[in-house]
């Protein structure tokens, strides 16, 4: 399944996670620059995840809009591991 990430400066345990159940890591957007706001989500994904304490609110509005436009499940979690593991597997 490929996913979109954003948020988080460094998220190599999360990736290395992530791969463990299933989950490519299509690509990373720190989203904290004010370009963010306007990113475009790639073609192909179908899961987005949040790290919604490293990333600014107006790129997390920006990609609730996005997702819910294009019909992409998003979910949003802290960038500890427990955490996206709860989410995703519960």
């Amino acid at each position: 399944m490929r996913m979109l990430v954003v948020g988080g400066d460094n998220i190599e345990i999360i990736n290395c996670n992530l791969c463990k159940y299933g989950y490519c890591v299509a690509k990373h957007i720190s989203g904290r620059k004010n370009k963010h706001k306007c990113i475009a989500i790639p073609k192909g994904i179908d899961l987005i995840l949040v790290l919604t304490d490293y990333v600014s609110h107006g790129v997390s509005n920006h990609v609730k809009k996005e997702s819910k436009r294009l019909g992409i499940k998003t979910i949003y979690s802290k960038r500890a591991w427990s955490s996206v593991e709860s989410l995703l597997l519960g």
